[in-house]
């Protein structure tokens, strides 16, 4: 089962494959900020993918836009909600600190 671990929030859980990160967040109350519904329209679920990436679907185009049009280099950050795990294994992220 994969598991994921929020490093700066001191949260951890079980996730479910084929679910995005966005939603196995909001489903457990965790305050993961998402101004557009999780439809890769802006950028404020975005992570840092500490370790694990490999558990997840690889960014897509549209993501890699978003963050770019949003001043965010697609190369360090993913969206939450374009993030589905599709593998078994530990998942570590970062929320980066409120704007």
């Amino acid at each position: 089962m994969p598991t994921v671990r929020i490093e700066n929030h001191g949260v951890e859980y079980e996730a479910e494959k084929g679910w995005n990160l966005l939603e196995c967040d909001l489903v457990r109350e965790i305050d993961h900020p998402h101004d557009c519904g999780g439809n890769c329209a802006c950028s404020t679920c975005k992570v840092v993918v500490v370790s694990g990436g490999d558990s997840l679907s690889a960014q897509g185009e549209d993501e890699r836009d978003t963050l770019d049009a949003y001043g965010w280099d697609p190369d360090a950050y993913r969206l939450a909600c374009q993030c589905v795990i599709e593998k078994d294994g530990p998942i570590v992220i970062r929320m980066p600190d409120p704007e």
